[in-house]
């Protein structure tokens, strides 16, 4: 079994993670660092891993549902990616 394959679900859930994360980082940064550079640099980090976990999240929704739209017999073997990885859609029913 390959370590680094992930279903569409669990993909989903890594997303929404990456999201949480993301905002909860920049109400950190808002609250605690006091200097101005620090406080710029770290909401840009923590932005851009928010905006990217989205992104990923809704290319990923947007790919299945393409998918569940069309006549493809053997869904399971079709792929989307998320953040450069394969992902598997073997949960999805027609």
């Amino acid at each position: 079994m390959d370590l680094f394959s992930l279903d569409s679900e669990t993909a989903k859930n890594i997303g929404l993670s990456g999201l949480g994360l993301g905002l909860l980082g920049v109400l950190v940064v808002l609250k605690f660092v006091k200097s101005v550079v620090s406080k710029i640099l770290l909401l840009a980090v923590f932005g851009a891993l928010t905006y990217f976990s989205f992104t990923q999240r809704d290319s990923l929704s947007v790919c299945i549902a393409k998918l569940e739209a069309t006549s493809a017999s053997d869904i399971a073997e079709t792929t989307c990616t998320f953040f450069g990885q394969e992902i598997s859609l073997r949960g999805i029913n027609k």
